[in-house]
């Protein structure tokens, strides 16, 4: 004799296909955002790991520049930063580099490639914001077009009087769908306020180590030229 435990997964797998199967083409379009948003939820969080954009050997080393100016030579965190693949190590290396004349310049050169380096981390997450809006309408589409066959039923019924088990019906693919729609769209909302809240406070703290390499940076080493500090 099979396990209870058996019966129930079948039993809820038959729930679950009764529940999609009767939402027709609609529901079809709500699943494929549903897919869409889970990937951009999963690809959002793998590229947003503060370790991956921020690991800590490389904020140990920014922080570092008042040592390397005891020792006389940036070249080793330059070399480090360089050879090193993430965001932070990319405009660390832009900040320790001698190839801006004031800090100034420095800065805004650093600010401008953070903003491209933030858009870039932004990607996908529109997405998210798209399916908020798209997911519910799609769930008022299945709607629609079940009140649609609901009010044919009405009419369908002959002397005998309409067909509730069409109705009936009908009204259940309109719930559904409604249903459906909203439990795309509520995750989606929850996402989409996370990450861009994590990106946000990713940006803020680039921003912080940054500018405090690029202050020790021009404190510590006057530039005479490209690539020669004393």
């Amino acid at each position: 004799m099979p396990p209870m435990p058996f019966f129930a997964a079948t039993s809820g797998l038959s729930a679950a296909w009764e529940f999609v199967s009767t939402g027709g083409f609609v529901m079809g379009l709500i699943i494929f955002s549903s897919f869409a948003a889970v990937t951009t939820m999963v690809l959002a969080w793998l590229h947003l790991r503060e370790h991956i954009i921020m690991p800590a050997a490389v904020i140990a080393q920014l922080r570092s520049v008042p040592s390397y100016a005891t020792k006389g030579d940036i070249r080793p965190l330059q070399q480090f930063l360089e050879q090193d693949g993430s965001m932070l190590a990319r405009l660390g290396s832009m900040a320790v580099s001698g190839s801006y004349t004031s800090k100034q310049e420095c800065i805004d050169a650093c600010t401008s490639k953070a903003r491209q380096e933030i858009h870039h981390l932004e990607r996908g997450i529109p997405l998210l914001e798209v399916m908020v809006s798209v997911a519910p309408l799609l769930g008022l589409l299945g709607t629609t077009a079940a009140l649609v066959g609901m009010f044919s039923a009405f009419g369908e019924g002959g002397a005998g009087g309409p067909d509730t088990s069409a109705i009936a019906r009908e009204i259940g693919v309109a719930l559904r769908c409604t249903i459906a729609g909203l439990f795309v769209a509520v995750p989606s909302v929850l996402a989409h306020t996370y990450f861009t809240r994590r990106i946000d406070a990713i940006s803020v703290k680039v921003e912080g180590i940054l500018q405090e390499a690029i202050h020790q940076f021009f404190a510590h080493f006057e530039v005479k030229h490209v690539g020669e500090k004393v």
